[in-house]
């Protein structure tokens, strides 16, 4: 556990040197604490904001990352973007976020106490991507989400874990009260096949979710540009159903408020799934270790973790096209 802490430390004080780095562009809030551990610790969760209050509060979008405690590339990866962008030498990488056109609100380690533990699951056992209560119309066996026991990967838990309703917080605070924006997210995972995925809803079934096109019409716009064109874009399921994903629950939720309210708002949660098995062919010593499926090799981490800056920039983009263009 110790060098999970020590991990947990280094995240933090990046976390922090962003605030301090962003200046008067950057809030940092501390937004609740993860589950707690046997020992009763909790760990604080934290929340940055980038940009203008009026463009957080007007054009949002959202970066999740560190879901799963061993898939710290994740964090890494969106780290890296925030501190790239507040750099004083790279203000021309998104100038958007400065001219006020949009904000980014980002929960940059939302299981640190997994982090800490060095387990897929938050200190409580649960798997935070099995626990939103939706039941999935057919699931694999297991890997699908189970409630057999919390000693076991996978499990669901019995109710939204603390970590889940952080994000179901902030979602409410930052997104769910916008009436008319255009609003993405990006949670980004690892650890799942060789090739890069990204995905949309739903995960629970096959069938289709109601902005199905303009999701499609979203990945059209990011293939054009020959970098992000090796992706795979497409929905959850095509690769795998299960139970409980919380983007379907609270991709639903939204849809349910707009139905109630009678807003044009639209809520697009994405996941990144950085396909980090190709690094296996090259060293099949990976598999011994915990966390060895999840991340890329030693050897090729940080250019690894570079190369994602500009899909994230122009993920953050697409915020800042005419709605109209997206739902026309």
């Amino acid at each position: 556990m110790l060098r999970g802490l020590r991990r947990l430390n280094r995240f933090e004080n990046r976390i922090f040197k962003i605030a301090k780095d962003g200046g008067k562009f950057v809030r940092l809030s501390q937004i609740g604490f993860s589950r707690k551990t046997k020992d009763n610790f909790r760990f604080p969760i934290y929340c940055l904001e980038i940009g203008t209050k009026s463009a957080v509060k007007n054009n949002p979008v959202g970066i999740v990352s560190g879901v799963h405690g061993l898939e710290t590339i994740g964090v890494r990866v969106s780290l890296d973007f925030l501190e790239y962008l507040v750099s004083t030498k790279h203000k021309d990488f998104l100038p958007e976020v400065f001219k006020g056109d949009v904000g980014i609100v980002c929960l940059p380690v939302i299981n640190p106490g997994g982090i800490a533990k060095n387990t897929r699951s938050n200190p409580n056992g649960v798997d935070l991507m099995r626990n939103s209560g939706v039941e999935a119309t057919k699931a694999p066996f297991f890997f699908g989400g189970h409630r057999i026991s919390s000693f076991l990967p996978y499990f669901r838990g019995s109710s939204l874990e603390p970590e889940s309703r952080i994000i179901n917080r902030f979602l409410n605070q930052y997104f769910f009260q916008n009436e008319k924006a255009i609003m993405p997210l990006l949670d980004i995972h690892s650890g799942f096949g060789k090739v890069d995925r990204v995905w949309w809803p739903f995960a629970f079934t096959h069938e289709p979710c109601k902005d199905e096109a303009i999701y499609k019409k979203m990945a059209k716009y990011l293939k054009e540009d020959k970098e992000h064109d090796q992706f795979i874009y497409e929905t959850q399921s095509k690769s795998y159903t299960t139970h409980g994903d919380l983007w379907d629950r609270f991709y639903l939720e939204h849809k349910n408020l707009i139905e109630i309210k009678k807003i044009k708002a639209k809520f697009l949660p994405w996941t990144l799934e950085i396909g980090t098995w190709s690094d296996i062919t090259k060293d099949p010593f990976k598999l011994k270790s915990k966390r060895g499926i999840f991340n890329p090799g030693k050897e090729n981490k940080e250019e690894v973790i570079k190369y994602y800056r500009n899909f994230l920039r122009d993920f953050v983009r697409l915020s800042c096209i005419n709605p109209s263009f997206w739902v026309k």
